[in-house]
C-alpha cells in the first residue's frame, strides 16, 4: 500500500513489514524504524524515545519477556499499566506474535471475566489475587527496554491485539483483532487522506494509548513518521503548555477535554496556541462546540466516529462541519454504515450499524443519515437486557 504523498522508497519498506508480520503494530513499528530512524517518535510522561529507539527497545523487552517470564511458552499477555510500559509492552508482545490485551489500569477489575487467567499481567501496583498467571511490574518493562534484542527470530504467529469492551447494560465482549486486509488497508489510508496527518506534525493525544483513538494515532504516527505525544488523564493547563512547548500541530480529544481547553483559555485570557488540525472524537459532537472551536482557532476541525470493533468509520473535514456542525461526517472508503431496518443507502433515522475492519456492528447510538452524511442523535435510551 502506498498512501498519498509517500515516497517509493517508504512504500517499499513498509510491503516488506506486511510480508513479515502481516498488517500489525510491529509491521507499522519496523517500517517506522527502518525509515524514520533517527525522527522523534513518542513521548509519554516526559519520556521520549525516536522510532529507532522504540523498536530497539521493544526488541529488548520482548527478549527479556520470552526468556524470563514466559519461559519461552506463549500465552496471551494482559498489560494494564499507564506511561511508557503501555506502548513499550504492546509492541514487544506483538513482536513475539502474541495476543495482548490493553486495559487501563483502573478497569483491570471491570473486565476481569474477560482477562484470561493464566494470561501474563504486566500491571501498576498490586496484582489481583484472583490472577493465576505471572506478572510484571510496569518498572522492569522500562528497565529491561535497554536489553539486546535484536537476535530474536520472526515468530511462526501473527499478533492479534483483543479489545474488552462494555455496553450500557454492563455486557462484557471482547474484539479481536488481527491483520488488517485489504479492506482495513482502504480504511487506514482514507483515515489518512482525510486527517492529512504529515511526518513533520507533533500530534497530542488526549486519549490513552490503551485503545481507541490512542491506539489509532499510534499506529498513524508509525505509518507517517509524525511524533506522537501522550497527554493523557492532564489538567487543561498542562494540556496548553504541552501544544506551545512541543509545537503541536494536530491535537486529538474528545468533546469534554476540548471543552476544558476552551474554558482554561477563556480563565486565563491567555492566546490561544497555533495549531493545524483539530480532531473531535470519543463522544458525540455538539454543535456548539464546533462553533467555539472554530471561532477560536478558525475551520480546521475535524470529527472522527467508529467503534472498538470497526475502528474510524466516519470523518467530517473542516468544510463539511462548517456547514453541518453536528454530524459526525461520511463514510471512510473500506467501511459502511446504515440504519438497521432501512434498506439503501436513502436517508434515514433510528438504531446505527457500522462496518470496518472485517466485523458489522449494531450500536447502542441512535443516528440521523442525511445525504450520505451521519449524526448521532443520541444513545439508546432503553438497551435489551433479555440476554
Amino acid at each position: 500500500m502506498r498512501l498519498r504523498g509517500m515516497p517509493p522508497s517508504h512504500a517499499r519498506s513498509l510491503a516488506r513489514s506486511v510480508r513479515f508480520h502481516g498488517f500489525t503494530i510491529t509491521a507499522l513499528a519496523r517500517h517506522a524504524a527502518r525509515v524514520h530512524r533517527d525522527s522523534l517518535g513518542l513521548v509519554v510522561d516526559g519520556w521520549s524515545v525516536t522510532f529507532g529507539e522504540l523498536w530497539s527497545a521493544a526488541q529488548g523487552v520482548a527478549a527479556v519477556l520470552y526468556l524470563g517470564p514466559l519461559d519461552r511458552t506463549p500465552r496471551p499477555v494482559v498489560i494494564a499499566c499507564a506511561g511508557p510500559a503501555m506502548p513499550l509492552s504492546l509492541i514487544a508482545v506483538a513482536r513475539l506474535g502474541l495476543d495482548v490485551m490493553p486495559v487501563s489500569r483502573g478497569s483491570l477489575e471491570e473486565f476481569r471475566r474477560a482477562v484470561p487467567q493464566d494470561a501474563l499481567l504486566i500491571h501498576d501496583g498490586e496484582a489481583p489475587a484472583w490472577h493465576r498467571g505471572p506478572t510484571v511490574q510496569a518498572e522492569q518493562i522500562v528497565a529491561w527496554s535497554t536489553s539486546d534484542g535484536s537476535g530474536l527470530a520472526r515468530p511462526r504467529r501473527r499478533a492479534r491485539i483483543v479489545l474488552p469492551d462494555r455496553s450500557l447494560a454492563g455486557t462484557i465482549t471482547t474484539h479481536v483483532q488481527g491483520a488488517m486486509g485489504v479492506q482495513g488497508l482502504r480504511q487506514l489510508a482514507g483515515l489518512h487522506d482525510r486527517l492529512g496527518i504529515e511526518g513533520t506534525d507533533v500530534i497530542l493525544t488526549c486519549a490513552p494509548l490503551h485503545r481507541g483513538k490512542g491506539l489509532q494515532l499510534l499506529g498513524m504516527a508509525l505509518l507517517t513518521g509524525a511524533t506522537l505525544v501522550s497527554a493523557a488523564h492532564t489538567p487543561s493547563a498542562d494540556r496548553i503548555r504541552i501544544i506551545r512547548d512541543r509545537f503541536v500541530s494536530v491535537l486529538s480529544a474528545s468533546p469534554s477535554q476540548l471543552a476544558g481547553i476552551l474554558d482554561e483559555l477563556e480563565r486565563t485570557g491567555e492566546a490561544p496556541p497555533r495549531l493545524r488540525r483539530i480532531v473531535v472524537a470519543g463522544q458525540d459532537v455538539d454543535a456548539d462546540l464546533v462553533r467555539r472551536l472554530h471561532t477560536v482557532w478558525g475551520p480546521i476541525v475535524l470529527s472522527a466516529y467508529g467503534s472498538v470493533q470497526t475502528g474510524t468509520v466516519a470523518v467530517a473535514t473542516p468544510e463539511v462541519l462548517s456547514a453541518h456542525p453536528g454530524t459526525v461526517g461520511r463514510r471512510l472508503p473500506g467501511s459502511d454504515f446504515g440504519i438497521v431496518g432501512h434498506r439503501g443507502r436513502g436517508d434515514a433515522s433510528g438504531l446505527l450499524w457500522v462496518r470496518g475492519a472485517h466485523s458489522t456492528v449494531i450500536t447502542e447510538d441512535r443516528a440521523r443519515i442525511e445525504d450520505g452524511m451521519l449524526t448521532i442523535v443520541g444513545p439508546l435510551t432503553q438497551p435489551d437486557t433479555s440476554d
